[in-house]
């Protein structure tokens, strides 16, 4: 028996087209390179390379030595420490006087700064406070804070010593840098 007008059925592959060699391999080296990079994130992140890192800078003068210990690196939301320390032999004849830059305390939350100062006023560029002599040759000043939450770039600080005169004795400069 013929069939006329009979068209047997087109069979189509539902397999995707078969790549060339070269473009498999490089698609292979590609999800492999991507690994790596990924593996390499995850891997600085528990050696802990994203987190707050603190940095300490010194200047001396005038028969003073201050030692300021801040976050030279950190994160929005992250509890940083801040501390400086001033030495002087022989110990402070009157009171502990200090110029801390403004804009650079704008990077942070602060839930307290001790000692209790005397006396604090403004400028609008420095903050400035006179401390009570403390018993000794070393008197320190810390804060407890955290960068704001919304701060996405670092700040430049400076801390001076002032004479009985207001002029600075000894000046630290130092900067935060924020990473998102």
């Amino acid at each position: 028996m013929i069939l006329t007008g009979y068209r047997a059925p087109v069979t189509t592959s539902t397999l995707p087209e078969p790549r060339a060699p070269h473009d498999v391999r490089r698609a292979r080296n590609q999800r492999r390179l991507g690994l790596a990079v990924l593996v390499l994130f995850v891997l600085g992140g528990a050696l802990g390379l994203y987190g707050t890192r603190t940095a300490t800078a010194s200047a001396s003068g005038g028969g003073y030595t201050v030692t300021v210990t801040y976050p030279a690196v950190s994160r929005p939301g992250h509890a940083v420490r801040y501390q400086v320390e001033v030495k002087h032999a022989g110990g402070f004849p009157g009171p502990v006087k200090m110029r801390f830059s403004s804009a650079y305390f704008d990077l942070f939350d602060e839930n307290s700064f001790g000692p209790d100062a005397v006396s604090m006023t403004t400028t609008g560029a420095y903050d400035i406070y006179a401390f009570s002599p403390p018993p000794g040759d070393t008197f320190a000043v810390s804060s407890d804070t955290r960068v704001e939450p919304a701060r996405q770039r670092g700040e430049k600080g400076e801390v001076s010593v002032l004479d009985d005169q207001g002029r600075p004795v000894v000046t630290v400069r130092y900067r935060t840098r924020i990473f998102p």
